[in-house]
């Protein structure tokens, strides 16, 4: 019985399999139309791609080939073997292969990888330009100029020390840049102007050969070479409305082949020797800018300048700036070398000539300073008790620096000591220093601005007279009020024949008279601000009622608050009589 049970389970399962062997065969022979279908989508994908990649209409990866390449196998596999586990397979190895792609994309930083791109295609472009012909001969021809450049100013370093020692430094020096340019251009005639900062000018500085001037001459001036070329070598030109100016205005090297057809030049003629031919300007340079110009020419009826000759002058030029940069540090060092020594030697013998100690004067107390600047030493004030009925007080600020200021000084100093013992007037005394400093032949500047106070203590009156700009001014203790009683005038020194006028005033007690220099008056702030008349009129009227000394301390005070850390380019000097 048992046995005819298993024997009936037995065929019942067989039954089974045989029923699940025909469903998976027919489900396996369902699946062969979509296995061809995904086969050729997936050949039709394959051939798409190649088209992609032929044209470059677009960017697809390899791993889409491969991809797509497993898929198809898989499924003609498939096909023929009837076994879908091949498929299967083909698809995980799919996957696995687009897996890492995937992964690289999803944390790709596609800015920086357009960066190394454009990079790389700038270094590739780069090193194409690198080595074409053009630019190789473009970088051997700077190389070439650069050499001679090289050579040119290694040339002028050595000759420029050898004109440190001479008189003329910079004058020898462009004489020997103009002969070095005339002779390696081959020009008939050069011209070097350099600029003055102050009057806003360039100034004829050198002039060698034959220069046919390419400016308008002077109406009145004759045509003929000598006057022609000696109105060129004192010639001076302004930055603007003349070929000099305007080249140099512009920064940039000119070439005029052709005189005749540039507008920019004027022609003189019709005499031969004032033909223009063609020209070659190049601008000085240094780091602060354009601060001179080089000028050549070459005769009608010869070989005009050509680019080559253009490119020599430039880089002369150019030498000749870097040159002139150690030469004029030298010059300036020297300069300021002689001016501190002499600024030494002048302020003491300053200080020697201040009197050591103020007299006594009845009726009136004074109060006095006077801060000198190194290497200025110009200010002298002076307290004179010539006679009972007058005593004369001076306040000088002569122009100049050093032992220039110094000699002048002293030279109105002595003139002043003799003439305020006469009888004469302050106007005659002045006018008797300014005839005095005139007439002196020496090459030194004379001006010189004056204030001479000549004080009568038996009838408190005094006289006043002014030249220059010396500020006098007097308070008056009745009104409270502080008023300049002088005028400016012209310095001591300009014209002999100068006549200066007499300021009489009656003083009572309290009154002030007050005069200073103007380096007082103009001192700086730290934002460059003079201190100003109107600042020292409130310390006077705000110390009214103290004592001369005091007035003269409060205002030097307040001088020195004022002015802080800000460096002062002239003496500083107050001279207060106070009317008891």
């Amino acid at each position: 019985m048992n046995l005819c049970r298993t024997v009936s389970i037995s065929t019942h399962q067989a039954a089974s399999d045989n029923v699940e062997e025909k469903i998976l065969e027919s489900i396996d022979a369902f699946i062969n139309p979509p296995l061809l279908i995904a086969a050729g989508i997936g050949v039709l994908l394959f051939i798409f791609l190649l088209i992609i990649k032929l044209r470059n209409t677009a960017k697809s990866s390899f791993i889409f080939y491969i991809v797509v390449g497993l898929l198809v196998i898989g499924a003609f596999v498939t096909f023929l073997n009837q076994h879908p586990i091949y498929f299967v397979f083909a698809v995980i190895f799919a996957e696995i292969v687009v897996l890492p792609y995937l992964i690289i994309k999803a944390f790709d930083n596609p800015q920086k990888r357009e960066e190394k791109k454009q990079a790389k295609m700038k270094a590739e472009q780069t090193a194409a330009i690198e080595n074409s012909d053009a630019v190789k001969a473009v970088i051997a021809e700077i190389e070439e100029k650069n050499q001679r450049l090289l050579e040119v100013n290694k040339d002028l370093v050595s000759q420029v020390s050898s004109f440190f020692s001479r008189d003329n430094s910079m004058e020898s020096f462009l004489d020997y840049c103009n002969k070095l340019l005339t002779e390696k251009v081959s020009a008939d005639g050069c011209v070097i102007l350099i600029a003055d900062d102050y009057d806003n000018l360039l100034a004829v500085k050198s002039l060698a050969g034959s220069f046919p001037p390419p400016y308008k001459l002077p109406d009145d001036l004759p045509h003929k070479p000598l006057r022609v070329e000696t109105n060129l070598r004192f010639a001076q030109f302004p930055l603007k409305d003349n070929i000099f100016g305007d080249i140099f205005s512009g920064g940039e090297a000119v070439l005029i082949e052709d005189s005749v057809r540039d507008p920019r030049v004027y022609q003189n003629g019709p005499e031969d020797f004032l033909k223009c031919g063609s020209y070659i300007f190049a601008p000085i340079k240094q780091q602060e800018g354009v601060v001179g110009l080089v000028a050549l020419t070459r005769l009608p009826g010869k070989e005009k300048f050509n680019k080559q000759d253009f490119n020599t002058a430039v880089i002369i030029t150019d030498a000749v700036s870097s040159a002139m940069k150690p030469l004029y540090s030298f010059l300036a060092y020297a300069e300021h070398a002689e001016l501190s020594k002499d600024g030494t030697i002048a302020s003491k013998y300053q200080k020697d000539m201040l009197p050591p100690k103020l007299p006594v004067i009845p009726n009136a107390t004074i109060g006095c300073y006077s801060t000198p600047v190194e290497g200025v030493c110009g200010d002298y004030y002076d307290v004179l008790v010539s006679r009972k009925d007058r005593i004369s007080f001076v306040m000088t600020d002569v122009a100049g620096k050093g032992m220039n200021a110094l000699v002048v000084m002293i030279m109105i100093r002595a003139i002043l000591r003799l003439t305020v013992n006469t009888e004469q007037t302050a106007a005659t005394i002045l006018s008797w220093a300014n005839r005095g400093i005139c007439n002196d032949s020496s090459k030194l500047d004379h001006f010189a601005s004056v204030a001479l106070i000549n004080y009568n203590s038996t009838t408190n009156e005094a006289q006043i007279s002014t030249c220059g700009n010396n500020p006098v001014f007097h308070f008056v203790a009745a009104e409270k009020k502080l008023k300049q009683i002088s005028t400016p005038s012209e310095p001591m020194g300009v014209e002999k024949n100068t006549v200066y006028s007499d300021i009489n005033i009656k003083l009572n007690s309290g009154d002030l008279i007050v005069t200073c220099t103007d380096g007082l008056l103009e001192s700086l702030n730290e934002n460059g601000v003079q201190y100003s008349s109107e600042n020292l009129q409130k310390i006077i009227l705000k110390n009214c009622n103290a004592s001369a000394k005091d007035i003269t301390n409060k205002v030097k005070d307040d001088v020195k608050k004022y002015c802080g850390t800000a460096q002062q380019y002239d003496d500083q000097s107050l001279l207060v009589i106070k009317i008891n």
